[in-house]
């Protein structure tokens, strides 16, 4: 749900679907003057951003959740340098010098590491501690509102 969240959100929606509006909207104009092909390709594009591209994120997500990295589960830990990630003995630390955003929803905090990556604290996992978690974000992040 991230994945399609994060490629649909901001100008990227309202692109999306004054492009999808367009290419119906030449369809229906045009629809005496083009031939099955031309007419099937341009209902390809129509579709493109606000159906194939949500599917194909979803099948993405769907893939990722299935491999050993996730199945394993993640341990994110906060602390006084920075937030540090392990899995299967493996870890990677991200200092606090980086400049981290994160968001703080209803239910989910997003913690973005970079331009690209974020990691994921929902409540259930953090419910016990998430005022400990807030606090430290408001103080170390730059929390974006939206």
């Amino acid at each position: 749900m991230f994945s399609m969240y994060h490629g649909n959100r901001g100008f990227m929606l309202i692109f999306n679907i004054f492009f999808t509006v367009s290419m119906y909207g030449y369809i229906i104009y045009s629809r005496l003057n083009l031939d099955m092909p031309r007419k099937i390709m341009v209902l390809i594009l129509a579709n493109m951003f606000l159906i194939i591209q949500p599917l194909l994120l979803y099948l993405k997500s769907l893939r990722q959740a299935k491999s050993d990295a996730i199945k394993n589960g993640l341990s994110v830990e906060l602390n006084d340098r920075g937030i540090v990630v392990s899995s299967n003995g493996e870890s990677a630390e991200f200092p606090w010098g980086n400049g981290f955003r994160s968001k703080i929803l209803p239910g989910l905090i997003i913690i973005y590491v970079d331009t690209i990556r974020a990691y994921l604290l929902p409540d259930r996992y953090i419910d016990k501690v998430k005022p400990e978690v807030i606090k430290i974000l408001k103080e170390k992040t730059r929390i974006i509102k939206f």
